[in-house]
């Protein structure tokens, strides 16, 4: 066959494909274009070819045709205008970007083809080169909505919103129904909480197309920027409804339903986006965090595997090596968690929450002073956030830096009484706030911690026995100064009439006071490894009739269990001197000193006031016999010591001021202190040169057992108290030892409990009213040995003749209390 023959072939083979395709015979078409051009290689032939291919579409195959079409005329507009279009299509604008700029060098005129390059180069983000191509289309067609769509991207990608925002209404104004332009423009509006704005966007692309899911997925996420969870949940599950394999919805639904407190909904959302795209990593961190919320252990261990995963695949995921951090605390690994908010802050140093959470993680292991710096950094990012700054004045006052303190505390007030959220509570204990700001903090703090929580079912009625069942909860059973307090309240419990439950939060540390502790009550359930709600669901299946929360808003709390209600009467008592600002706490248990009649309105709960002091106490506590030396301890062989083993953020500059001017007025005085970080004794001793103290009159007393820790308080001539935030505890701990307490009594309940404690053992001429009455009566006692060895005598006295140390009084004093609980606020139907 000559070549004239073969050409002839290969022509009619080409109109033959030609006819194919217009008839819709697809396959045959494609089969007569490939003989054609194995005849001959023909430019038209690859053209048509390359447009029936890419008509399919199959774009790898065009584009194949395409660039073979180039090698035979390298010059062709149209190869590579088809060339770019594949390529593109096929998600590689860099390799299309040539073959768009070789027709526009030769066809300047193509608006649809400048367009094309500006989308080109915007998925390479290079918004402004995008923005010149964008301009050029728009010059030659000024009227297509599409375009001006392009530029607005282009312009938001260089941050130029305003501008953006403009070119989205330019293309609205020739297309009133760009629903792409219109979504663009709500997420304008909504990135900068003009939230009407984003909504009216959002219903208006709805109104056009009921089933666009964008419409959905722009309300769902105006309703959740401003807190509106429910109306979030619905537009988001819309928007699922529409598009269920798409993962966006449904993991904007789980974000709705976790910040709503429907952690276990959310879990479920997560898992099923993961089914979906099972390489989702914002899905798989918000997992983690869901399972977190949840709390049991079961959930913790699945949040960490499914973090180990995704940093398996990219160990630079910054968010992901902050969220195992936080996991890790919750599992009680702090170095661990340490380890990991480490790495987080390496990989994205601008990142203020991970620098949050480094703080809280460098608290839990005792690093203060990594705490302090890192809520520094938190607060360069973010200067106004007031939980960061709540968190460092506390850690501040932990190791006694007060540089700037004063200034920091005036801030963090006035954001709270500016509305501030997220404000933890128990650091407001000690500075100075009133009652009022004390339960605004409480308030806000119980509803973030109640959001969502379901209620339980409870069983109704009381002990088949007639027995009031009594629970306790607590993450504190175990040598801790709150468990010091309550053991013998346990151990006198009257089991005729009261059936005792402790619920342990917290961990089992296997001393002799959680023996004690287990051995007091009559059933003791752990729930350290259960969710909140499996913990709610135990002790509302247990029939509880008085729940009694010894933790409150202290470490390790797990206030979710609380508000679930799983039991008909629940009081705040012992834990927390304070409010709990919470709707699902019933009563507070008190005393007339610490909360005085008058000051009911400050408090959520009803209050209910034992006729003595409101703290118990033990009377059994040992007291390790050998007294040991003053060199023992470090204390000088003569002279008056004055002492103070509070925790160290008690102290506040006032009162070292005061402190600094007894050591000056009483020659060879010492002052002994508690502290367990090296930090707090340098921090007081700096302080102490300050106000003209030599630094070695200060002496550091370090933890010890509580027999012999009781024992050295013999060494001291006067225990001097702090304010805003008493000696709790402490208190407790020097008079059982025998050595009187100079307290000034504050307008809180924090500050009121030693003077309780003093006028329930007869002894209220040590409570002071104000700051110079307490420094003028320390000063008379530190000088007249006489006057404080009387008072010692009667305290000797009081150990054994007032209320205070009598657990069997204080036991039957506690029950009639839950009986008048119970009569006032239990369910009607199971009232005595």
């Amino acid at each position: 066959m000559d070549c004239s023959d073969t050409a002839d072939q290969a022509t009619a083979l080409h109109r033959q494909a030609v006819a194919a395709q217009r008839e819709g015979r697809v396959r045959d078409a494609v089969a007569l274009f490939q003989q054609s051009l194995a005849l001959r290689k023909d430019l038209e032939v690859y053209l048509d070819f390359g447009a029936l291919l890419a008509a399919l579409p199959q774009w790898a195959p065009a584009g194949a045709v395409y660039a073979a079409a180039l090698k035979l005329a390298p010059g062709s507009p149209d190869a590579h205008y088809g060339l770019a279009v594949a390529l593109h299509a096929q998600g590689r604008p860099a390799e299309a970007e040539p073959h768009y700029r070789a027709v526009l060098a030769a066809r300047p005129d193509l608006a649809e083809l400048w367009n094309n390059l500006g989308v080109a180069l915007q998925e390479q983000n290079r918004s402004g080169e995008a923005e010149a191509a964008f301009r050029e289309a728009l010059s030659q067609k000024p009227r297509e909505a599409g375009f001006w769509k392009n530029l607005g991207v282009a312009l938001e990608g260089q941050d130029r919103r305003g501008e953006a925002a403009a070119a989205y209404r330019e293309a609205l104004a020739r297309d009133p129904q760009h629903a792409v332009s219109l979504n663009n423009l709500g997420g304008l509006a909504l990135a900068a909480k003009r939230l009407e704005e984003a909504r009216a966007a959002g219903r208006r692309m709805a109104a056009l197309n009921p089933a666009d899911r964008f419409a959905w997925m722009l309300l769902g996420n105006a309703a959740h920027v401003e807190g509106r969870w429910a109306e979030a949940v619905r537009a988001n599950a819309a928007a699922v409804r529409l598009a269920p394999e798409d993962p966006g919805p449904r993991n904007n639904l789980a974000n709705a339903l976790a910040e709503s407190g429907l952690r276990a909904e959310a879990v479920a959302e997560y898992r099923a986006v993961l089914a979906h795209r099972p390489d989702f990593p914002v899905a798989e961190v918000n997992l983690a965090e869901a399972l977190r919320g949840l709390r049991g252990q079961r959930d913790l261990a699945e949040a960490e595997a499914v973090l180990r995963g995704l940093i398996g695949r990219n160990p630079q995921d910054a968010t992901a090596w902050r969220v195992l951090g936080l996991v890790w605390m919750d599992r009680f690994r702090p170095a661990s968690a340490l380890d990991a908010l480490r790495r987080a802050v390496v990989l994205a140093p601008g990142d203020g929450a991970a620098w949050h959470d480094l703080g809280s993680a460098a608290t839990l292991t005792d690093r203060v002073a990594l705490s302090v710096e890192a809520l520094r950094r938190r607060l360069r990012v973010e200067p106004e956030h007031a939980p960061a700054l709540a968190q460092l004045v506390q850690q501040q006052k932990r190791i006694c830096d007060w540089r700037n303190l004063e200034e920091r505390e005036a801030r963090l007030v006035e954001r709270l009484r500016g509305g501030a959220g997220g404000v933890p509570p128990f650091g407001l204990l000690s500075a100075p706030t009133t009652l009022a700001d004390q339960r605004v903090a409480a308030e806000r703090w119980a509803r973030q911690k109640a959001r969502g929580v379901p209620a339980v079912v409870r069983r109704s009625g009381t002990a088949g026995d007639g027995r009031l069942r009594i629970g306790y909860l607590s993450a504190d059973f175990r040598e801790h100064a709150v468990a010091h307090l309550m053991v013998e309240a346990l151990e006198r419990h009257d089991r005729a009439g009261f059936a005792v439950t402790a619920y342990s939060m917290g961990a089992d540390d296997a001393s002799p006071m959680r023996r004690r502790l287990t051995a007091a009550v009559e059933r003791f359930v752990d729930v350290r490894d259960r969710s909140d709600a499996e913990a709610a669901r135990l002790i509302a299946a247990d029939g509880i009739d008085i729940l009694v929360d010894l933790q409150a808003y202290t470490v390790f709390a797990r206030t979710p269990i609380l508000a679930a209600r799983p039991a008909p009467v629940q009081v705040n008592w012992l834990g927390y001197p304070g409010t709990m600002g919470a709707d699902f706490i019933d009563v507070i248990l008190a005393d007339a000193v610490t909360i005085p009649p008058g000051e009911e309105g400050f408090y959520s709960e009803a209050v209910v006031r034992l006729p003595h002091c409101y703290q118990p106490n033990d009377r059994h506590r040992a007291i390790a016999e050998r007294t040991p030396s003053r060199a023992d301890c470090g204390l000088p062989e003569d002279g008056f010591v004055f002492c103070c083993f509070n925790s160290p953020y008690k102290l506040t500059p006032a009162l070292f001021d005061v402190w600094a001017r007894l050591l000056r007025a009483v020659p060879g005085s010492v002052l002994w202190l508690f502290a367990g970080d090296p930090l707090v004794a340098a921090n007081l001793r700096r302080e102490a040169e300050r106000r003209g103290v030599a630094p070695d009159r200060l002496v550091v007393a370090p933890p010890l057992p509580q027999p012999e820790h009781l024992a050295r308080h013999r060494l001291a001539g006067l225990f001097l108290d702090t304010l805003p935030y008493n000696a709790h505890t402490t208190a407790s701990d020097a008079l059982w030892a025998g050595l009187p307490v100079v307290t000034c009594q504050g307008p809180t309940f924090a500050g009121r409990v030693a003077s309780s404690l003093l006028k329930t053992l007869g002894l209220p001429e040590l409570v002071t009213d104000s700051l110079a009455a307490y420094e003028a009566l320390a000063l008379g006692l530190a000088r007249d040995p006489d006057r404080l060895a009387g008072l010692k005598a009667r305290l000797a006295a009081a150990r054994t003749a007032s209320p205070m140390f009598d657990g069997d009084r204080f036991a039957r004093d506690l029950e009639d209390a839950y009986r008048t609980i119970w009569q006032r606020f239990g369910p009607a139907g199971d009232r005595p």
